[in-house]
């Protein structure tokens, strides 16, 4: 995740830079996992895309 479409894929909202209706969440978006459990983490970012995700489309912008 990043601000620059040079250097990262997805955006602070982990929307990829190069298609704004797609949304990489889960695990997918973290380059590597830790050796503790991060469900939560995950289970985290999803939430915060999905919610910025409704918004985005209710005001009709996705």
């Amino acid at each position: 995740m990043g601000n620059d479409p040079k250097t990262s894929v997805l955006n602070k909202w982990n929307q990829v830079h190069g298609a704004s209706n797609v949304f990489v969440t889960d695990g997918a978006c973290m380059t590597s996992a830790a050796c503790v459990n991060p469900s939560l983490t995950y289970m985290a970012l999803t939430a915060r895309a999905a919610d910025f995700a409704a918004k985005e489309l209710n005001k009709g912008n996705l």
